[in-house]
């Protein structure tokens, strides 16, 4: 493999303007800058815009299959980064993650019947059933340490009462950035199995754990012998900075859940672009050495929002692994509305409400630290007219 891009990569300000950023545009002609929507402002790998340079020398694009050397690129990345070997037969390719929840909840949710989610977690965890399914929110639970998890004893309660047809996970985290280990899968899909509970999680962060000696777990294969009842949605766009090339996979060993979704799936979602199959394949192929510098950068980055942050008391930083989304408690701040309190102060953040936990603020800290020390600047500012 080629040695790691330098991290000072990564240092550089790429504008976004007259490119219809949803990012950038939310505030365009006010002084706020923004950190709230999970797209990186890192030009992608340069393999990448390699590869994306030579298709279009082709000038058709039409109705596009996914290659064959993405199945391959897919199934030995899972083998050489997870040791999660799984048959390519398994993988059904769409446009999204989200399309993949929305699937899950059509194929495997009888009308009327129940579905488990954990808030806090990405607000289309919320959205994404069908208006006659009914969503059970079970919250995670913050340890002393701060580390956020599931509640097991409550999960169990829960499925003990009967009409749960399936429970959508995110792992790694968004918005807590938790890594789960293998004994909390393993705790989590024996319940699953136990009350004959369909799983599908969505790890689309999962090429995105930063700290130093974490390892995430795919499902699946923390579970192997609940791997039937899974279904897997990854992507790479989070990874590599593809978030409008629209490609993402699930993975489904089951035939009769493979069938179902794939049928679910069926006249209600669009194919994938075929510039999105290049890039990610691209990415699977040849993006290593810049995510491996990408993963240092990140963790900097996060390191040092914990220490600027570190004697405002206002703000505590929550541990974080996974994902470079700091989610940030915001309680003692004293205002109604954090979110609106940062953007009068010139930073976009994203509330917490959505994910189902107010008194939060989320962060992207993907971005070159020149432009993250202004908008931390910017809120230590803001703090210090509340104290005034």
């Amino acid at each position: 493999m080629s040695a790691a891009v330098p991290l000072e990569t990564f240092d550089s300000v790429v504008s976004r303007a007259e490119t219809d950023s949803m990012k950038w545009e939310k505030y365009k002609g006010c002084d706020v800058l923004p950190f709230w929507v999970a797209d990186m402002d890192f030009a992608m790998a340069q393999p990448i815009q390699n590869a994306l340079r030579e298709r279009l020398e082709h000038p058709i694009f039409g109705y596009t299959y996914a290659p064959d050397a993405l199945g391959e690129a897919v199934v030995d990345f899972l083998q050489a980064e997870y040791q999660w070997q799984i048959d390519p037969h398994w993988l059904v390719w769409l446009p999204g993650v989200v399309c993949g929840l929305a699937a899950s909840c059509r194929a495997y949710v009888e009308p009327g019947d129940h579905i488990v989610v954990n808030p806090p977690i990405y607000h289309h965890f919320f959205d994404s059933h069908e208006p006659h399914h009914v969503i059970d929110r079970l919250p995670l639970r913050c340890g002393n340490d701060q580390r956020w998890t599931w509640n097991l004893t409550a999960l169990e309660e829960r499925l003990q009462q009967g009409g749960v047809s399936l429970i959508m996970l995110c792992s790694p985290h968004n918005p807590t950035g938790t890594v789960f280990t293998v004994d909390e899968i393993q705790s989590l899909m024996a319940l699953a199995d136990a009350y004959n509970v369909t799983v599908v999680s969505d790890e689309i962060h999962c090429d995105l754990v930063i700290k130093p000696g974490v390892q995430h777990h795919p499902t699946a294969a923390a579970a192997p012998a609940f791997q039937d009842r899974t279904v897997t949605l990854m992507s790479g766009s989070k990874t590599w900075n593809l978030a409008g090339l629209n490609c993402s996979f699930a993975v489904i060993s089951d035939a009769a859940r493979r069938e179902a979704f794939t049928a679910a799936v069926q006249s209600t979602v669009p194919p994938v672009p075929p510039l999105a199959y290049t890039a990610t394949l691209s990415a699977y192929r040849d993006g290593g050495p810049w995510r491996e510098s990408l993963l240092h950068y990140l963790w900097n980055n996060y390191e040092h929002i914990v220490h600027r942050l570190a004697e405002v008391p206002e703000l505590s930083v929550h541990p974080l692994e996974a994902t470079y989304l700091a989610w940030i408690d915001a309680s003692e701040l004293g205002v109604q509305d954090v979110q609106g309190f940062f953007e009068e102060h010139g930073v976009g953040l994203s509330g917490g409400a959505p994910f189902g936990q107010e008194r939060f603020i989320r962060l992207n800290f993907a971005c070159p630290r020149a432009t993250l020390d202004k908008g931390l600047n910017r809120m230590l500012e803001a703090i210090e007219t509340l104290r005034a």
